[in-house]
């Protein structure tokens, strides 16, 4: 019988308890007397919180997706649907304030070989991991370039690359957020800028963490995405985050301190995000986040217009479910959007003026559209084109 591993769970790098695998395939999570509630969904009012297949939910998104994963797995040489395993090797610095830690882990790190390419040594000596399926690395800044995290040292930055076969995605990800800052000017967007990553000599989108606070970015902020928060399984092809409806999203709100106003800032987000193609604004994409007056709808972060993509892979499909069925994008339209609002259990008038705040920005958003766009010229038309057209469909 293969032994049952464990690992030491941390929050906000203090240890909270522990991690242990079950011998029926599940696992349990076992508070330590003095620990603080680390997540919604292992309230502390509960001591033990078992999982009877896999890992917890909570744990499980914290595991990497896509090219991260594969070479996780490579250098550790660990199996396909090895979370734990993932977890243990590269978990205690992960998104939000929730490490893992391997007490058997050895010090002398991993065994790559001289062949190994410059990403693969720096995610061997980082140890830490992200989820989302692009490619991507936690980084540190040094002076006036940014690197690759190394050791122990914080890591406040996220770089996100182009894909071989789509090369503008940094630019792509930079102007939606651009967008995004001029159709929502009173709401929090993360602060980014493109750059090249030191060591690894790649285009990069350098994200500025808003989990990362204080005057050395070492501190901690609780950080839970939605679908942390509902203690929803990912599945085995981790698809899970886009088989829920609307109404997942306002059950997250319940454990905002303040769910009317998160939930009405949540709509026109929706609507901005309808507006500019981002069609993968999945379970994942919704986070709560640590404030001074409890938990909180997180600043925006990964929007981007993945409706161009459509040929590449990317799901034409906007959002969520609703009513079982997941819609084109191309057929969302102010009627759908508008019972989507009800769904998240806004008044009608809560409606209307989340589509008259978003409205105001036409001019800002028309005028930012005929300057220059950081895609090749194809897409860039495809770009303007398609939020023009979205634009006439929903205010016009």
């Amino acid at each position: 019988m293969a032994k049952l591993r464990y690992g030491i769970v941390t929050f906000k790098d203090k240890r909270a308890g522990i991690l242990s695998e079950t011998a029926d395939g599940g696992t349990v999570f076992v508070y330590d007397e003095d620990a603080p509630e680390i997540a919604c969904a292992l309230p502390r009012a509960l001591d033990e919180h078992e999982w009877s297949n896999g890992l917890h939910p909570v744990f499980a998104h914290m595991a990497p997706e896509g090219w991260l994963r594969s070479r996780q797995r490579a250098i550790a040489d660990i199996s396909e649907d090895d979370d734990f395993g993932l977890l243990l090797a590269f978990g205690r610095d992960c998104i939000g304030a929730i490490g893992i830690e391997d007490p058997e882990a050895f010090a002398s790190g991993f065994d790559l070989g001289e062949a190994a390419d410059a990403e693969t040594r720096a995610i061997a000596a980082a140890r830490r991991t992200i989820p989302g399926v692009q490619e991507k690395l936690l980084c540190a800044c040094h002076g006036d370039r940014y690197a690759p995290a190394q050791g122990t040292e914080a890591a406040p930055y996220i770089a996100k690359f182009n894909r071989e076969d789509l090369i503008d995605l940094v630019g792509n990800e930079a102007f939606s957020l651009e967008l995004v800052r001029l159709l929502l000017p009173d709401d929090q967007v993360v602060t980014a800028e493109r750059t090249i990553l030191a060591g690894i000599n790649r285009p990069a989108l350098m994200v500025n963490r808003f989990d990362r606070v204080g005057p050395d970015r070492r501190g901690k902020l609780r950080c839970e995405d939605f679908a942390q928060v509902l203690s929803v399984p990912p599945g085995r092809d981790r698809s899970a985050k886009y088989t829920v409806g609307y109404e997942a999203l306002a059950a997250a709100l319940e454990r905002s301190a303040a769910p009317v106003l998160d939930g009405y800032r949540l709509f026109k987000r929706l609507v901005a995000f309808c507006l500019i193609g981002n069609t993968d604004c999945h379970l994942k994409n919704w986070s709560l986040l640590e404030t001074s007056d409890g938990l909180r709808l997180s600043p925006i972060y990964d929007v981007l217009n993945g409706y161009l993509y459509g040929a590449q892979g990317y799901s034409t499909r906007f959002g969520l479910q609703l009513d079982g069925q997941a819609i084109q994008w191309d057929v969302y339209d102010r009627a759908l959007l508008t019972e989507i609002g009800r769904r998240l259990r806004l008044t009608e008038r809560a409606i209307e003026q989340a589509f008259k705040d978003v409205g105001k920005a036409r001019d800002a958003v028309f005028a930012r559209l005929d300057g220059d766009i950081p895609l090749g010229p194809g897409r860039t038309h495809a770009f303007r084109a398609s939020v023009l057209e979205k634009w006439e469909t929903i205010f016009d």
